[in-house]
């Protein structure tokens, strides 16, 4: 299953730029630091620190590799990147309790990442990433059929 993975930019003017580049070309124009174990095909959201505001999504094109130079530990590329709708943090914090604006990075807790999605009003993208879906019934994970085996 996809992850999903919270990168930062911070406001400093050349980081900002970094990232309205990567989202002009549709990919980042130089690695950006992300968790090691993000892996091609797992979600990024982009948190604007200095805005307090998601502001841009992306996919994960290769495997993070170890830098010694630089802002790291780990960095790879992105790709498929796009602007959303400004989203506040205090928003998604009321909606699903994730606060993106505590590291770095991070990577959302799979029992976050739908109502986080649905706050940053991007559900379109949750089946995409095949998120176990629990019955609402006897709470046991769903096929992606979504016909739940013990309840029909």
């Amino acid at each position: 299953m996809a992850k999903v993975h919270v990168l930062q930019v911070d406001r400093k003017p050349e980081n900002t730029a970094e990232l309205a580049a990567g989202v002009a070309a549709g990919r980042t124009v130089d690695d950006w630091q992300m968790p090691k174990d993000s892996r091609p095909g797992d979600l990024v959201i982009w948190y604007a620190a200095g805005r307090q505001e998601y502001i841009a999504l992306g996919w994960v094109d290769d495997i993070p590799v170890m830098v010694k130079e630089g802002p790291g530990p780990y960095r790879g590329k992105v790709g498929r990147m796009e602007s959303i709708k400004p989203v506040h943090r205090r928003k998604v914090i009321r909606d699903c309790g994730l606060d993106g604006g505590v590291e770095s990075y991070q990577t959302v807790d799979e029992g976050l990442v739908a109502n986080f999605l649905d706050s940053l009003g991007l559900s379109h993208l949750t089946p995409r990433l095949r998120l176990a879906q629990l019955c609402p019934t006897c709470n046991q994970v769903m096929p992606l059929t979504g016909i739940c085996d013990n309840c029909g």
